[in-house]
């Protein structure tokens, strides 16, 4: 125990009268100074930021959290940069990737690596001459048939000439028409049902494209009705990387 001189601080002994110090009369109680083992440990304490005082786990879903709206926003950045996804040319689910490249007559499209090249039952657009630029067939018998035709008419207007001729075939059914834009050219669509010339039930996608007043390309892909919803996805896959030079 102590005694505290209120002039000049200085500790004295419980049973000093005066300040050894400075003199000064020193009152009659005693006053116990706690040292720094009693001060209570909360008091103590510094103060740290909100990081150090989390749990480990709760620093773990915090990482997280923010990886996540990472990746969001670089999605979004991407959607922004790249508006027309249908450029990319991406294997997903069961749909076979698209390795190979055709390149001909100012038309380019990629298809799958193991279509082999066949010959297909041609549906003709038009009266007009037809240059035929290929045909594919797939391992499940999807087969594509490509074509081009030059004209000084709209593109608009091959479709619909290629819609007329269709529609004089008995056994044809037009069941849709799409338009869309793919790599900034207008692609015109028909879903059509027929009969081949071999007596068969076909479900065909026409698709028409290509410059106005300079050149229509004709691409016809030809399935079984029972295949063709499942091989649409692919067939679609194979419009979107559609170009003209």
């Amino acid at each position: 125990m102590t005694k505290i001189c209120p002039k000049c601080k200085t500790e004295n002994l419980d049973s000093a009268t005066f300040c050894q110090n400075c003199g000064e009369e020193l009152p009659k109680y005693t006053y116990n100074v706690p040292s720094s083992e009693d001060v209570p440990l909360k008091s103590k304490a510094k103060s740290g930021n909100w990081w150090s005082k989390q749990t480990t786990p709760v620093k773990i879903l915090s990482v997280v959290g923010v990886c996540c709206v990472g990746l969001i926003v670089l999605i979004l950045l991407v959607g922004l940069i790249f508006p027309d996804a249908t450029t990319f040319n991406l294997d997903t689910g069961n749909t076979p990737a698209l390795t190979q490249t055709f390149s001909q007559a100012g038309l380019s499209f990629n298809y799958p690596g193991d279509w082999t090249p066949t010959t297909v039952q041609y549906i003709d657009s038009s009266s007009s001459i037809v240059q035929s630029l290929g045909a594919f067939s797939s391992t499940d018998d999807l087969a594509l048939d490509v074509n081009k035709q030059s004209m000084t008419e709209t593109v608009a207007s091959a479709k619909e000439a290629t819609k007329t001729n269709l529609k004089t075939i008995p056994s044809s059914q037009i069941l849709s028409e799409t338009t869309r834009t793919v790599n900034g050219l207008t692609v015109y669509e028909m879903v059509v049902t027929y009969t081949d010339s071999n007596n068969n039930q076909v479900k065909s996608l026409y698709v028409v494209t290509g410059k106005d007043g300079q050149v229509a390309y004709y691409l016809q892909f030809i399935d079984t009705p029972s295949s063709f919803d499942s091989d649409l996805s692919l067939m679609n896959s194979i419009v979107n990387t559609i170009k003209v030079q």
